[in-house]
C-alpha cells in the first residue's frame, strides 16, 4: 500500500491548511481533504509539484510504501485468487531457474 504522509509533513513543519491553500491557490477545504486521507490521493503532476515547492520537500517525503500482509487483504475484501506482485529480483531469479531446468530437460 502507498501511504500518504501530508498530514505528518504539515504537522512537522507547522504549516496550517490556510497557508498551504494560499500557496497552492486552492480552497482550504481541498487541503483539508488532502491532509486527512491515509491513502495517496489522485494528484496531477502539477499539484504534486506545487506541494513539494510549498512544503520544501521531495515527493518521496509525502509517500511511503508499506508492504501488504495477508490479513489486510481479507479485511479489505480483495479477491483471494488475485495474483500478488513479487519483487523484480525474485521474478528474474525464478525465470532463470525455470530456463535452466528447461535446458537440463532438453
Amino acid at each position: 500500500m502507498i501511504a500518504w504522509r501530508l498530514n505528518e509533513i504539515m504537522a512537522k513543519k507547522r504549516i496550517r491548511n490556510k497557508d498551504l491553500a494560499a500557496a497552492l491557490g486552492i480552497d482550504e477545504n481541498s487541503v483539508h481533504r488532502l491532509r486527512r486521507t491515509d491513502e495517496m490521493p489522485r494528484l496531477t503532476a502539477e499539484r504534486l509539484n506545487g506541494l513539494c515547492i510549498a512544503l520544501e520537500c521531495q515527493p518521496g517525503d509525502l509517500i511511503v510504501f508499506i508492504p501488504d500482509d495477508d490479513t489486510n487483504s481479507t479485511i479489505t475484501g480483495d479477491k483471494p485468487n488475485k495474483p500478488k506482485p513479487i519483487p523484480v529480483k525474485e521474478y528474474l531469479k525464478s525465470k532463470v531457474e525455470k530456463s535452466q531446468a528447461e535446458d537440463i530437460a532438453a
